[in-house]
């Protein structure tokens, strides 16, 4: 072995004996809490750490990895905020969602608050929430949408508790909004500059100068199918109060409403939705604000995840006029149950070649997501176009030999709270 072999090793037994006495010394901090729900389940989970670090050392066979992949960050991030809230009631709590642990760290406010505690690298955050990682690995989005879903699952005193995801080593601003933009609360510093790639800034500046490639997704040739189903983020796009004239009315403070606005003022999304519901995509439909999007051109369905989905958001995160009209526009959506086929939607031309088979099924993990499956394979099932800016489901499918018949439009969120709240009228600026 040489001199710097022996001098690496050296280091790394001094930095697994310090990680060592840092996670002894949090099982000291731990006991003033020995009367919590769950922290006997938290101090056995550092305890097992513990047990395999001193394993490690026993053994001789130090590596890096078993330093950077200590999972006594998390716990001491977990330890740490608990001393900054009131009324904890649990730590720990799991919480089943589609057949999967979902584990709460700290459960406060007498229950009616939820909170995840994150202690990983803002950069590594926004790298995984773009796709740089690993298949299977969850991104901090997937993190929200669960626990978003089992709060929904999970009402305490007859309310939903609210979400708070605390970023002990701060957050990119853009990764934020996002967060935010799902009816999350976010705590913890903003950090500029951290969630943009020079190549990703480079990507984004291509997409204001130019015409959207998102089409470049879409299916050739669907104009003849009279069927079209609509996923959430196609439905929240129509109803969206940025879609709806205020595009050019206010300016957001962050990124991701700020550069949504922007891209609407040069690319409308309703007039495109509007024309492709009315099977003239070709033309400009002048009356954009008209729901009547039935009269002629497609029949619109959705099936009940889609639908249910999309209220339990617009209910959420929605402002007045947004659920005014997703009233509105429900009315004219024919919603059929989650299995139903292309009998049930009372059409002559049936078409029974779907893409989805027995012998050929998607797995769910990364961008597929259980709720997307549902609402696509639905479309599948019905001989539907599924109207989606649901991209990256649409790009993973197509990695897995699955091409969904699709119309892919650009995102837009529900903006009229954040509007009202943190909006700036353009006219005062």
């Amino acid at each position: 072995m040489s001199a710097l072999e022996v001098e690496e090793n050296v280091n790394l037994h001094e930095l697994v004996s310090e990680k060592i006495k840092f996670g002894e010394e949090l099982i000291a901090t731990i006991h003033k809490y020995k009367n919590l729900e769950g922290i006997q389940k938290l101090q056995r989970k550092i305890t097992q750490e513990l047990n395999f670090l001193r394993q490690i050392v026993k053994s001789g066979k130090i590596k890096k990895e078993h330093i950077q992949c200590s999972n006594l960050t998390h716990f001491s991030a977990v330890v740490n905020t608990l001393g900054n809230i009131e009324k904890c009631v649990c730590v720990n709590k799991v919480v089943v969602l589609d057949d999967r642990k979902i584990v709460i760290d700290i459960i406060c406010d007498g229950g009616l608050t939820w909170m995840k505690v994150i202690a990983r690298n803002p950069k590594s955050l926004s790298q995984i929430c773009m796709g740089d990682a690993s298949y299977g690995v969850r991104s901090v989005i997937d993190h929200a949408e669960d626990y978003l879903e089992c709060a929904k699952l999970n009402p305490h005193l007859f309310q939903i508790p609210k979400v708070v995801f605390v970023f002990v080593n701060g957050l990119g601003s853009n990764l934020a909004a996002k967060i935010e933009s799902l009816g999350i609360k976010v705590e913890g510093a903003r950090l500029i500059n951290v969630d943009i790639s020079e190549t990703e800034d480079s990507n984004l500046d291509k997409a204001r100068k130019t015409e959207r490639n998102d089409v470049n997704l879409s299916s050739p040739n669907i104009s003849h199918i009279t069927r079209l189903n609509l996923d959430v983020s196609a439905m929240l796009a129509y109803v969206s109060s940025v879609c709806n004239g205020s595009a050019g009315l206010y300016e957001f403070p962050n990124g991701v409403l700020a550069q949504q606005a922007e891209w609407e003022r040069l690319r409308p999304q309703k007039p495109i939705l509007d024309d492709f519901f009315k099977g003239k995509f070709n033309q400009r439909y002048e009356n954009h604000n008209c729901f009547n999007v039935l009269s002629t051109g497609k029949k619109l369905y959705c099936c009940e995840t889609a639908r249910d989905s999309f209220i339990s958001i617009v209910n959420t995160v929605g402002g007045p006029s947004e659920k005014k009209r997703s009233e509105e526009f429900l009315n004219q959506v024919k919603v059929l149950p989650d299995d139903a086929s292309v009998e049930d939607t009372e059409e002559k031309n049936i078409v029974r070649n779907v893409q989805l088979t027995p012998d050929k099924t998607l797995s769910v993990g990364g961008k597929i997501k259980e709720r997307s499956l549902t609402i696509f394979t639905f479309g599948d099932r019905i001989g539907a176009v599924t109207v989606t800016s649901n991209d990256g489901f649409v790009r993973a499918a197509k990695q897995q030999g699955i091409d969904f018949v699709v119309f892919v439009h650009e995102s837009r969120a529900l903006t009229e709270q954040k509007e009202q709240t943190r909006g700036v009228r353009s006219e005062e600026k």
